[in-house]
């Protein structure tokens, strides 16, 4: 019996240590987590990741199915586009033959209406073209004189101021005389 207190004793004691041991590692943990409470190293990583790879997932299947929206709208505004132009082409195509056969009549029509002047007005117009020619010609000639004396007048005048230079003449007096012209 004593032996049997002597037990009970010894594991009242162990489960009291025990206790104080869990309670002093209970107020550890708590101290500990309100130090390192704000510490980046607290964050779930892992799961930080997670939520960021789902968020740029969907980000991306959305801008996907918006390109592809707008890919088909093209395609079925450029299809509506290729219908209407075929649609049209037998139009244009009718108007395009109707008006090169206008412009071909236009074309014949002025031919006549010239072979029929040259036929008329030719003789005319002919002494006309030859009578501005001879116009022409004799007012370049005429042309071509007033030049070459214009010409002529410089250079006798160039003349007359290098020779009243070199024999140290005045302007306006006669070389001769030295008089006043």
């Amino acid at each position: 019996m004593e032996r049997d207190k002597l037990r009970a004793k010894y594991h009242e004691e162990q489960r009291e240590r025990e206790q104080k041991y869990a309670h002093i590692k209970e107020k550890r943990q708590q101290k500990w987590k309100k130090i390192t409470a704000k510490s980046p190293f607290a964050v779930d990583l892992v799961a930080e990741d997670e939520r960021i790879q789902e968020e740029n997932r969907i980000r991306v299947a959305e801008e996907t199915a918006r390109k592809q929206l707008a890919e088909s709208r093209r395609e079925k505004a450029k299809s509506e586009i290729i219908l209407k132009a075929l649609s049209e082409f037998s139009d244009l195509e009718a108007l395009r033959q109707e008006k090169k056969a206008i412009m071909e009549e236009e074309q014949r029509l002025k031919a006549l209406l010239a072979l029929e002047k040259t036929k008329t007005h030719g003789k005319t117009d002919r002494l006309a073209a030859e009578r501005a020619q001879r116009q022409r010609h004799a007012a370049r000639g005429i042309h071509r004189r007033q030049e070459y004396k214009d010409s002529l007048d410089t250079v006798m005048e160039e003349e007359a101021i290098a020779l009243r230079k070199k024999h140290a003449l005045r302007a306006g007096r006669d070389p001769f005389t030295d008089t006043k012209l």
